[in-house]
């Protein structure tokens, strides 16, 4: 089965944008129907979503789980997510978007580093709440979304407080429930997600087929052969996607010189860059820049 998650920029997305244009914090909340299937995608920013209303099925990492009122959600940046509800019963979620950075403000919130890190791989991504428990979490995720939308005094403040005592909450459930994880090390599927996963959050650094079999202490012929059966590209091919995927972006949405995208998306030459961009658009950098009403900034 090939995959290309759709990738999602924080500088991109508005409701980032108008919170860092006001100086406040990279955060923000929605209840939403998310409709009957949100395709495969993963950003830059963590989240944290919990069902209110109906059942479906979400995918993360590669793992699914069902959905039902009092799951929990939480995804680390650069996780591939995707979601399915049930016609007959849509999901109605809260979601939370926010800079991971914002739980880690003081040493008093070590915890919080330490095991925040394990979603996705010692601990699982995801808690269905029930009873009190649930009650708690819901009054909490409806307290942020009251407080979001007011401009008083403190209001980032509490926000940020209010989210560290969600997430907390969540990962004693977690750490308490660990023999329940549905991580699987061993299983050829959860090692190709893991490489997956890798490339993503190291796409714009001199990664190679040998780093990553190094890294996985695995062979590189096993793992060129699982990368090709479960995404139906080398891993080079899928690096380069990466990479001009988001160069794309950078030259929509940023200032930025081609020279410095070049270099920010993991190019050391700028020629491999132009000629694989050449490959992918049939236009150069700066004609694509050109087209989507941008000023060329020199090189």
């Amino acid at each position: 089965m090939a995959l290309f998650p759709q990738y999602q920029d924080a500088k991109t997305d508005d409701r980032f944008l108008i919170g860092q244009q006001k100086g406040a914090l990279p955060f923000y909340i929605s209840c939403q129907y998310p409709g009957a299937h949100y395709p495969m995608h993963y950003h830059d920013f963590a989240e944290l979503s919990l069902v209110v209303e109906g059942r479906g099925t979400e995918s993360i990492n590669g793992l699914s789980h069902d959905l039902r009122p009092g799951t929990m959600s939480l995804l680390l940046p650069h996780h591939i997510h995707e979601l399915d509800s049930d016609h007959s019963s849509p999901v109605k979620l809260y979601s939370c978007m926010f800079d991971m950075n914002i739980l880690f403000g003081t040493p008093y919130e070590s915890y919080m580093n330490y095991w925040f890190h394990k979603i996705g791989s010692e601990l699982p991504s995801f808690y269905h709440f029930e009873g009190e428990q649930h009650d708690t979490v819901l009054r909490l995720i409806e307290q942020l979304m009251a407080e979001s939308k007011e401009a008083r005094i403190g209001r980032d403040a509490l926000l940020r407080n209010k989210l560290i005592e969600v997430v907390t909450l969540l990962l004693r459930a977690l750490i308490d429930g660990k023999e329940l994880s549905a991580v699987r090390q061993n299983h050829p599927n959860v090692r190709a997600w893991s490489i997956l996963r890798y490339i993503h959050l190291h796409y714009n650094e001199p990664i190679s087929l040998n780093s990553v079999s190094t890294h996985f202490n695995l062979h590189p012929s096993y793992i060129s052969r699982l990368f090709k059966e479960h995404t139906g590209k080398t891993i080079n091919d899928y690096m380069h996607e990466l990479r001009i995927s988001r160069a794309t972006t950078l030259l929509q949405a940023s200032e930025m010189s081609i020279s410095d995208i070049c270099m920010e998306v993991g190019y050391e030459n700028y020629r491999t860059f132009a000629r694989v961009f050449r490959e992918h658009y049939s236009m150069s950098p700066s004609d694509y820049r050109m087209s989507h009403n941008h000023p060329v900034i020199s090189r």
